[in-house]
């Protein structure tokens, strides 16, 4: 198996989807991080709402 071949599904239906490494499974489903995504999104949405108005 090719080194680039170990981030692809082996599934037939999806023969290009990538698997997602240790690092993006982590961040996707530690609650610490979700949070922290929560709030600068918050505050990114406020800004663009303030300048509309």
């Amino acid at each position: 198996m090719g080194s680039e071949q170990k981030y692809f599904s082996d599934n037939n239906d999806f023969h290009m989807a990538m698997k997602p490494g240790k690092c993006v499974l982590f961040l996707r489903t530690c609650k610490i991080w979700q949070f922290i995504r929560f709030i600068v999104l918050n505050i990114k949405m406020l800004i663009v709402v303030r300048k509309s108005h």
